[in-house]
């Protein structure tokens, strides 16, 4: 198997894999509205300020436990008790409490006492707007009480607010509900830097109650130019163990529920940089519950913890932010497994490469740049392969008429026909499988690459030169007729054309998959982020490179196919 057959076998893979990514419709982007009532835009949905009960339940109507899930095109509806049914109500109105610090803005509502917008200062959409993390309309992290008689949400429940001041800068937001023996707290802790947060629940008074759920129900807004990006990586996310369980809408085409036992690390949503998780307490056993709808893409995931003899008192952490790998392996809890580096092979592989990349960023502050560094260091690592490579391809392209000879001499006996060629690679010296063997070794370095570029936000928005102001996104620089010309993969078109003129082949069928290889490798790169892109380009540029050196220093390795 030479090099040309396997490069073919690996990117007919991808094809494979990634092809229904490329060609997913495109959603528009919302038309603009006068509304009054707007008061911030999340790149799907105007934000309304809308005090009514139904303007406090999530995207898919009340979480599972008498759900009722939201049908394409139609208002939700939601089964939340109404005001005051709980018995808890203390607050008269609804009042909203927004928190800042310097990395985001949070706007809180003591209806239910839950989060109704979470804009990160440091992130923009493709409109403009921060980044937000709640869909318009939608709260979360809201309580629903389970028992043998049903759910009970306490999203309408009206609490009593307070906030206040805490030494080190931070914010303390304390919702109250409830007098006497029946009552319900939730404190949300704001540190001034960061995106973690601590909720307290603390329950007592309901003998009747078996356990609590809270999480993220609704999903998470888009936050990309590309859209097939969101389509591709919003899903509801769970660490059970050492194993994250990803539930994209898809997963629930045919049930709108799936629980999910074993030791719960953290629950919550993603879209393709951005994440919302709860981390329950770790000494307390918990489930999860992940729920979702296929058609309106929407789906969430809560953690569920018990509540002995009516009361609870328990203490989460909840991440809010970017799906930034180093800041999450800092904070611990398993977040930076959320982190899609790969599959688990690979994946030492991937992080000593994000590692390296974050290291070269710190002087040298390009990702483009750092990517070409890492290509060429590749390159030179593998450069006596490559030479070893092309030389036994090139012996083998000798041995050419020897071996049709052999073919033709024992045409009926595959037995004897194996023997022979095996004592003719023998007495030449000749290694069959040589010439693949730099491709085959360059493999895990390709996919924990693909990995690493795809999905590591450093990646997002980061501009390299003149029109490549994203690599996370193809390099568009004009649209003709609807079409985008990217320019990364029509260079990388020529000199795959270039590469395979420079590469020794006796065999008419290689030549004939040579001459396809250019156009399969541009259909398939076209729509490739511009980083990836860039990687895969100078890696060929250094190809034909080295290509040229060793036939300049060794002239019998020169192939007969590029001069005829």
């Amino acid at each position: 198997m030479d090099r040309n057959t396997l490069t073919a076998i690996l990117l007919s893979t991808v094809v494979v894999i990634l092809f229904y990514t490329f060609f997913l419709p495109k959603p528009q982007p919302p038309e603009p509205t006068s509304d009054p009532g707007v008061v911030t835009t999340t790149g799907e949905a105007q934000r309304t300020e809308d005090p009514s009960p139904s303007a406090g339940g999530p995207a898919l109507g009340q979480a599972p436990g008498g759900t009722e899930y939201e049908e394409p095109g139609e208002a939700v509806e939601t089964r939340d008790a109404p005001a005051g049914a709980s018995g808890l109500d203390r607050a008269a109105s609804e009042s909203p409490v927004v928190v800042e610090t310097e990395f985001y803005r949070a706007e809180f509502t003591n209806r239910g006492g839950v989060i109704r917008s979470w804009e990160l200062k440091s992130y923009d959409n493709p409109f403009g707007d921060p980044v937000q993390l709640v869909f318009a309309g939608n709260t979360e992290l809201g309580l629903v009480l389970e028992s043998p008689m049903g759910d009970l949400d306490l999203s309408n429940t009206l609490f009593e607010s307070r906030l206040e001041g805490l030494p080190d800068g931070g914010r303390r937001l304390t919702f109250t509900a409830g007098d006497g023996p029946r009552s319900v707290e939730k404190v949300f802790e704001l540190p001034p830097g960061g995106y973690l947060t601590r909720l307290d629940i603390r329950l007592s008074g309901f003998p009747d109650v078996t356990g609590y759920r809270i999480g993220w129900r609704g999903g998470i807004p888009r936050a990309e130019k590309n859209p097939r990006q969101y389509d591709s990586s919003m899903g509801a996310i769970v660490l059970l163990g050492d194993s994250k369980e990803t539930l994209k809408p898809d997963k629930f085409k045919k049930e709108a529920i799936r629980p999910l036992d074993g030791n719960v690390r953290w629950a919550g949503v993603r879209n393709k940089y951005f994440m919302a998780v709860v981390v329950p307490p770790e000494d307390i056993s918990s489930r999860a519950l992940a729920f979702g709808d296929n058609e309106t893409k929407r789906v969430g995931a809560e953690v569920i913890l018990p509540i002995r003899q009516g009361s609870a008192a328990h203490s989460f952490q909840v991440y809010l932010g970017p799906m930034n790998y180093k800041r999450l392996k800092d904070i611990g809890f398993g977040l930076d497994k959320s982190v899609d580096l790969g599959w688990k092979v690979f994946r030492p592989l991937s992080q000593l490469l994000l590692t390296s990349m974050l290291w070269l960023y710190s002087f040298i502050p390009n990702y483009g740049v750092v990517i070409i560094i890492i290509s060429l260091l590749t390159k030179v690592i593998f450069y006596p392969l490559t030479k070893s490579s092309l030389k036994s391809m090139r012996a083998m392209q000798r041995l050419q008429p020897e071996m049709t000879a052999l073919r033709e001499k024992f045409k009926g006996d595959n037995q004897r026909l194996q023997a022979e060629m095996m004592g003719l690679y023998k007495k030449h010296k000749v290694n069959p499988v040589g010439g693949c063997l730099p491709i085959v070794v360059q493999m895990p370095v390709f996919f924990a690459l693909y990995s690493v570029l795809s999905n590591s936000i450093v990646m997002r928005n980061a501009g390299f030169v003149g029109w490549i102001n994203d690599l996370s996104s193809p390099d568009t620089i004009a649209i003709v007729g609807g079409f985008a010309i990217h320019v990364i993969p029509i260079i990388l078109f020529g000199f795959t054309v270039l590469q395979q003129l420079l590469t020794p082949s006796g065999d008419p069928r290689q030549k004939m998959m040579g001459y396809m290889m250019p156009f399969v490798t541009l259909f398939i790169f076209y729509q490739f982020p511009a980083g990836l892109n860039l990687y895969w380009t100078v890696n060929s540029i250094m190809t034909v490179a080295q290509q040229w050196v060793i036939h300049r220093e060794d002239p019998g390795t020169a192939p007969a196919a590029s001069t005829a």
